[in-house]
This record gives C-alpha cells, structure tokens and sequence, in this order.
C-alpha cells in the first residue's frame, strides 16, 4: 500500500493519495442546471471517501447544448449552488483535491431538449455545422466556467477532450474542416490551445488553480482520433503522443488518459466480463503517454479488476485485483494515479477503506452496466446494485420498456 497511499504534487497543489474518483454524470441536476439534494448527497460521500482527487462530473458550459436532461451547469445562475457543493464537501474532509470537468456536448447533445452541434457533417444527420465564430465563442465560454470554478472555491478544472463531446470531435482526423479548425493535426488541436490560453488568462497565470484534461487516446470509429486519416479505424497512436507533448506545453498539470465512447464504443471505454483484456489495453495507453511527459498521468480501467474476481486469464488471484495492478503500476511508472469510475458510484467510501485496508469491506462494482442504463434512459443515476433508489428507477425503466 506504500505507493497508493501516498501523496502526490500536481501543479501547485498536493493530492493526499493516488486514487482518483473520475467524473460520472448522474444526471439529477434541476431545470437550471444547479445541484439538487440529491447531487449534494452523493458529493458529501465522495468527500467522505477521501479520493486524492475528486472531479466532479461534466458540468455543461451551455444548456443550449448537453447530453443529459438534468445535466450539472457551470455559469454564473449555477455559481452559488456550485459554491456550496464545494463547501460542503470541503467541511467534511479538506484533504482532497475538487476538480470541476467542464464539457461542451457537440454530436452527444440531446436533440430532444437541446440543440444538436457538430464540428463537421454527419452522415445521415442533420445536425448545426458550428461557424468558426461559434467556436471562439464557446472557447471564451470554457474560460468562463473555469473562472466561476476558481470563483466557486474548487482547486482546479479538467477541460474535458474525451468521450465522442464538442472537444474529441475537434480532434478527429475526420474533422475536415476547411477553416482553421480542420484539416491538418495543427489545426484541429488549434482550440484546445487556443482555449487553454484563454482559461489561463481568465485564472490567472502562476497561481494554484490546476489545469488539466481528460482524453480518448484511441476512439475505435473511423477517422476518430488515434487513427491515422478520415477514413482509417487502425489504431495509430502518433497523434495522442504528440498531442499529450502539445498539452504539456500548453501548461496542463496532469493528463487524465482515457479511451472509446460510451455511446458508441462502450467496451473500449470500460472494460467487461465480454473483454476483460481492454483492461491491459488501458494500461498501454497509459504507458505509451506517461513516456512522452512530466506531467502526472491518471490511468483509467481499474474499476473491472475489483478484488481479483474477474474474468482476465491470469491463473493467480492475487495478480488480478484492483489493489495488485494500482500498486505495480503507479510503483512501474505506468501512472502515476489510477481512476475508478464506475466503482465510486457502487461504494463511494471506497478510496478509503483501501487506504486503511479494508478491501474486504468493500462494494465492489459487479461491471453489470445497470448505471449505463439509468444514464442513457435520461433517468436519475447511480448504482442499482447497493443502493435502492435507483434498483427502484431502473426497475420502472425496464418495466415501461416492457
């Protein structure tokens, strides 16, 4: 435990332990987009859990365009409400770095009560092509929501680049935009820089406030980024490594590695019973990136090893949990912290009881994807397996399919 217990500097600020709750939409914002009693509840349980980061899931910067009904917004009506959350989850533990992701939705917008945005065509699709005005101004409104997130108390933002949103699809190959937006590598990592200047002028340069970004090393769709043209799917990883050098020097402080789409290449993003090898893929991905910066890289895929019962082929229990593959990796220089996603949402206290060895006190994720449903049925989400209220929603969506 000597090496997921311990502290970690990122920028200016100092993590207490290597586990990172990574952001999971839940979906149970009100109309506004302000946190309700209920997002307030599952927060003050993660603050309990005592992650070394906490990053709070996607907060919209528009309710012009989100992927969820109820989506979590950053703006200045969402300002006090984010204050409070930030408050409270402070008073409960102080140790614990709160990030905010901060999320323009694009193609993921829900066309049914929000307007439907792309960076490029869809085949098929009619969707608002985005001007190159437009992109300026939804890179000032990035720099705005990290403002209110310094304003609102929290240590820092995650300037999401992962997951099929606005950001991923800027990156794609397919991204042939003929203004200076598309085209060429330069050009389609042109807003991420562009933005990310912006958010350090908002902020202000050389203080605490951490930067840093989430991304989809590899999307597994045609053209998506980590192939190498608009019409290829062979995953090429020369684009991501040379993109994770551009965000260092941009002046990010970690890099959050990630991979797929959830609504469209699921299994790639979190690894199943059907492909528990995508577990090892994770890793390599956050190898090959660590290699290439300084700055501190947060792994991701840790959530489907659990206490060793999975379904990977090593014949050795003991070399296929959670606390084996954080341990050897973080002390490898694989990562140098590792994520749980869905496992924060099955046992919030989680970081904890592995901090203070109890593992075998702990919820394990089953990896059954009944949060997944919850989520893309618009609904309020969490996990059915331990806590009822949502065994009771998820059953009222399956019935109503029914």
């Amino acid at each position: 435990m000597n090496f997921l217990a311990s502290p970690l500097r990122v920028g200016a600020k100092t993590a207490p332990n290597r586990i990172v709750n990574q952001p999971m939409e839940c979906n149970d914002a009100d109309e506004t987009g302000n946190p309700t009693d209920l997002t307030f509840d599952r927060y003050r349980k993660l603050a309990q859990g005592g992650a070394g980061i906490i990053v709070v899931e996607a907060l919209t910067i528009t309710q012009e365009s989100r992927a969820r009904k109820n989506q979590l917004g950053i703006y200045e009506k969402t300002a006090p409400n984010l204050e409070r959350l930030v408050k409270e989850m402070k008073g409960i533990n102080a140790q614990p770095l709160i990030l905010f992701q901060i999320t323009h939705s694009g193609q993921q917008s829900g066309a049914g009560f929000s307007r439907l945005v792309s960076v490029y065509p869809l085949p098929g699709q009619e969707t608002h092509i985005l001007t190159e005005a437009e992109i300026e101004k939804i890179g000032d409104d990035f720099a705005k929501a990290a403002l209110i997130a310094k304003q609102v108390g929290a240590d820092g933002i995650d300037f999401k680049q992962c997951h099929g949103y606005l950001c991923a699809e800027m990156l794609r190959p397919v991204n042939a935009r003929k203004d200076r937006y598309g085209g060429s590598f330069e050009r389609r990592t042109r807003f991420f820089s562009e933005t990310m200047e912006k958010i350090k002028k908002a902020v202000g340069v050389g203080g605490s406030f951490v930067l840093g970004s989430r991304f989809s090393v590899y999307e597994g769709i045609p053209g998506g980024f980590g192939t190498s043209g608009p019409a290829e799917v062979i995953e090429d990883l020369s684009e991501p490594l040379a993109f994770v050098r551009l965000m260092e020097k941009a002046g990010v402080d970690y890099i959050n590695v990630s991979a797929g789409i959830p609504a469209i290449t699921p299994e790639i993003v979190r690894p199943t019973k059907n492909y528990p090898e995508g577990v090892y893929r994770h890793f390599g991905w956050a190898k090959a990136m660590k290699k290439q910066v300084r700055v501190p890289i947060i792994g991701s895929g840790y959530t489907y090893l659990r206490d060793g019962k999975n379904d990977l082929k090593e014949p050795d229990p003991s070399r296929k949990s959670f606390l084996y593959w954080a341990e050897k990796n973080i002390k490898e220089g694989v990562c140098d912290m590792v994520g749980i996603g869905r496992q924060s949402l099955a046992d919030p206290l989680f970081a904890k009881k592995m901090i203070e060895g109890k593992a075998s006190e702990v919820n394990y994720c089953i990896a059954c994807g009944s949060c997944s449903q919850l989520l893309r049925a618009q609904a309020q989400t969490g996990c059915p397996v331990y806590f009822d209220y949502y065994k009771k929603l998820l059953k009222e969506i399956q019935k109503n399919k029914g």
